[in-house]
């Protein structure tokens, strides 16, 4: 996961489990200290957080999109980013539950809708550097470079971006459940 655009992610990814969450034709959405809570901080620890701590720790240069030459920064940058990260998805949904209890039938696409942008602009402007599998110094002396398709960062790319995607539509599937239930 791309460090600069990983809390806009973990943010929309938390609205829609507030979305998820709410009760069909319910006035009121669950409280932050319900169980639906606790799914959402276990997703955010238990996947999000380690898929972006991931390429933070094994491919740094790349997470930065080569913008920051990653060796030059202290350890603890990358720790408080996956502490960011990782407190992300909780606070889009704390956001989105309380929006929805202010206003049951509240849209929340108007609240994602500034950071899914910001995420595919970064993604657009970007998209050239993030083709490319290598160092911050190789990157910019335009030496030692490989595509990202086929190599070791791409494959797992492709793997933690399932895994992301597999967990989030099934903790999305547990929270209309216990929606249903409460």
């Amino acid at each position: 996961m791309l460090a600069p655009i990983a809390p806009l992610v973990g943010l929309v990814l938390g609205l829609l489990f507030a979305w998820a969450s709410r009760a069909p034709g319910a006035r009121s959405t669950p409280s932050p200290s319900s169980r639906a809570l606790l799914v959402v901080m276990a997703f955010s620890l238990l996947v999000f957080a380690p898929i972006c701590s991931y390429f933070l720790a094994f491919s740094p240069d790349w997470s930065y999109a080569y913008l920051v030459n990653s060796e030059r920064l202290p350890g603890t940058v990358d720790l408080g980013l996956t502490l960011v990260d990782a407190s992300s998805v909780p606070v889009g949904f704390l956001i989105g539950a309380e929006q929805l209890r202010r206003r049951p039938s509240a849209n929340l696409s108007r609240l994602a809708f500034l950071p899914v942008l910001l995420t595919l602009l970064f993604v657009m402007v970007s998209v050239r550097r993030l083709g490319v599998d290598a160092s911050y110094a190789q990157f910019h002396g335009d030496f030692g470079t490989r595509p990202l398709a086929g190599s070791p960062l791409g494959y797992s790319l492709l793997w933690m971006l399932s895994v992301l995607g597999g967990a989030a539509a099934w903790t999305t599937h547990c929270l209309k459940g216990l929606a249903l239930t409460e």
